[in-house]
């Protein structure tokens, strides 16, 4: 049987503040993951990158805090974030 891993590189990356999307170079995803010590294997397309911030919001900043949701559905069929990080 021929499994396919979920590219990293395709999590959506959000501004927590602004709700802007946040485009980040090739690359950097997956080495913020590493990083972070977040097992890319446990990650699929439900998952999701928060920002604290981003250029757009927060001019002249370069750094944010970052975290890796799952999103769920709620009762009501919408989806919302999990309230704990994925690991």
């Amino acid at each position: 049987m021929d499994t396919k891993r979920f590219d990293p590189e395709l999590l959506y990356v959000e501004c927590a503040r602004c709700g802007q999307p946040v485009l980040w170079s090739p690359g950097d995803t997956t080495n913020i993951l590493a990083w972070a010590g977040i097992d890319s294997g446990t990650l699929d397309e439900k998952c999701m990158i928060v920002s604290d911030g981003c250029p757009s919001c927060m001019p002249g900043q370069s750094s944010f805090s970052t975290q890796v949701v799952r999103l769920r559905r709620n009762p009501e069929g919408r989806a919302r974030a999990q309230g704990a990080p994925v690991n």
